[in-house]
């Protein structure tokens, strides 16, 4: 879905297996996170609604942890991940 006010930016999974092959099963509940991904379509790093469209559309992307706590969806891990890391925007059940 959408994540506004970002016009471009969504999250969501696909591709997701239901079925355990190996005990010819349904699984009875699947936890996953989501994470923000950006369409492409419009330039600029944060939630400006004024961005000028991208031309031509750039490829559909992650977001990543960059270099700065101060970006968008990323923030510093505790003692045992330390690095900066993208954390998930949701988590579907």
């Amino acid at each position: 879905g959408m994540i506004a006010p970002s016009p471009d930016w969504f999250s969501g999974l696909y591709n997701l297996p239901l079925w355990n092959q190996a005990t010819e099963t349904w699984y009875k509940k699947i936890e996953v996170n989501v994470y923000a991904w950006d369409a492409g379509t419009e330039g600029g790093n944060d939630y400006n609604l004024d961005n000028k469209d991208t031309a031509p559309q750039e490829e559909i992307s992650a977001f990543g942890p960059g270099d700065t706590e101060d970006a968008v969806f990323v923030s510093r891990g505790d003692f045992d991940l330390p690095y900066l890391q993208v954390k998930p925007v949701g988590v579907l059940k």
